[in-house]
């Protein structure tokens, strides 16, 4: 089975020194960084020569370099550059609960059952532990 042909990718200024800037940032996550750096890296060499260079599979190489491509049509006030290197949403069952239900579930968890008005009480079952 052939090989599909790398897509070409040529980045303008803004989006090299947007990416460069995002490798040096010191709090972004190690695969957006990962990511950033195999676009950048795109923009000259072939994929098999990424793949020694990052020590990823080619795989990876070829799913970013084509994301990458497939976006650059979308200007960068409508999709960040950070925002093209996130994962894509994965199928599933939509979640059942929103995510105020969630906080509201963890704050209620963290609070001392006396704070709820349910305080805690052993006193029937210390007596029959006893036995």
């Amino acid at each position: 089975m052939p090989i599909p042909k790398a897509q070409v990718v040529t980045l303008s200024e803004e989006e090299r020194q947007g990416l460069e800037k995002l490798v040096k940032r010191h709090q972004v996550g190690q695969q957006i960084a990962l990511r950033a750096r195999i676009v950048l890296a795109a923009d000259g060499l072939k994929n098999k020569e990424i793949v020694e260079k990052y020590k990823v599979t080619g795989v990876t190489v070829g799913l970013w370099r084509n994301r990458w491509v497939k976006l650059q049509d979308i200007s960068l006030d409508d999709l960040s550059i950070e925002d093209r290197l996130q994962d894509a949403p994965r199928p599933g069952a939509p979640a059942r609960i929103t995510a105020d239900q969630r906080c509201r579930i963890e704050a209620l968890a963290c609070e001392k059952p006396e704070d709820s008005g349910r305080p805690i009480s052993q006193g029937k079952f210390a007596e029959r532990s006893r036995i």
